[in-house]
């Protein structure tokens, strides 16, 4: 059974396509157990590493959903926990988790105000070469996690798409024609699931001064066949669409009426690997269009649930230090005065 977050107990009641009947027995309540939960992805991409440590619960009264909002009911009265990095046998640092209260979260079922989480900063960053191994001592060693995961190795990409974009991106001609572009990366060792997209920048003026906003655009997911690493993945980024996206995020601004211009500034490329676990743990997960509606529990956290894994994430943002990406003579004009974004107000 999986106690992620709280107990629930799903039962096929009928099958309107079954020609049997069947009886199953079950508690409706089993004996309350606070399993620890881990969720973390370790990316050598960035400086901080961060570990989300929560127990299962099971409220008293009334909506149980309503106690995953109270920080008490979700977290342990005492813990420690340490990650160590480990090469060719041995340990070569090792790391005590500090915690820290989150602030800012995105709306849900848990606490948007705060949330504990656990972090540590590796010296000179992970080491895409070594292991890392957690583990977590609960109320004084009452209970005892660990996992244990090898980091996505690097990847980058593909030479030709460089120099495609490196001219300046070509993504409209003359007379309301488009172009697309075929975004190419070389896939990373220990990964086998990647998402990309990019993200457009721009000044915002109005009548207070300048913002630097931003529009992101996902690709979507890709698949390689193997974890080897060396393949080439790529994904077609349709002309027409990147202004449709553009008009589409900008639609119904509410502060419009303020906004005296928008200056184009840069596009960044990107792509996130997930590691073999992670991507695993999102394969299981994911929506299924199946009339099958038990799903098997996948985690790799040893006297609990959650996923202890990895992942990176590539940005090609400039050419040269100093020289980001550009839109090129003919699809900065489109932005300017195109069907799609031209009563959006950019000016060159």
């Amino acid at each position: 059974m999986n106690n992620k977050n709280k107990i629930y107990i799903f039962l096929l009641l009928s099958s309107l396509l079954a020609i049997e009947s069947c009886k199953t027995d079950f508690e409706i309540n089993a004996p309350y157990d606070d399993i620890p939960i881990v969720f973390a992805a370790l990316d050598q991409s960035v400086d901080t590493q961060y570990v989300k440590i929560n127990k299962t619960y099971l409220g008293g009264t009334g909506d149980n959903t309503t106690y995953a909002a109270i920080n008490d009911s979700v977290l342990f009265p005492s813990l420690s926990a340490t990650i160590d990095e480990v090469k060719d046998g041995a340990v070569t640092n090792s790391y005590s988790l500090s915690e820290k209260w989150a602030k800012g979260i995105e709306p849900g079922l848990f606490n948007t105000d705060s949330q504990k989480v656990y972090f540590f900063v590796p010296n000179g960053g992970l080491d895409s070469s070594a292991r890392y191994n957690l583990r977590v001592n609960i109320d004084e060693g009452r209970k005892e996690v660990t996992a244990s995961t090898k980091l996505v190795e690097g990847f980058d990409f593909v030479s030709t798409f460089k120099i495609q974009v490196h001219a300046g991106i070509n993504f409209a001609g003359q007379n309301q024609s488009y172009s697309d572009l075929n975004m190419k990366w070389t896939t990373a060792k220990g990964a086998s699931i990647y998402e990309s997209g990019l993200v457009f920048y721009y000044d915002e003026y109005n009548q207070n001064g300048v913002i630097e906003k931003s529009i992101p655009w996902s690709f979507g997911k890709s698949t390689s066949l193997t974890t080897n690493g060396g393949e080439e993945l790529s994904k077609e980024i349709l002309g027409d669409g990147f202004y449709k996206v553009i008009a589409a995020r900008l639609e119904g601004y509410e502060n419009e009426a303020n906004v005296t211009k928008r200056v184009f500034k840069r596009i960044e490329f990107s792509v996130s690997a997930a590691g073999e676990d992670l991507s695993t743990y999102i394969g299981v997960n994911e929506p299924s269009n199946s009339i099958v509606s038990e799903r098997p529990n996948f985690t790799n956290i040893v006297g609990g649930l959650g996923i202890f894994s990895s992942r990176t994430k590539l940005v090609m943002k400039e050419y040269l230090a100093g020289f980001p990406f550009q839109l090129n003579l003919n699809s900065k004009a489109e932005l300017v005065g195109g069907q799609y974004t031209g009563a959006l107000k950019f000016e060159p």
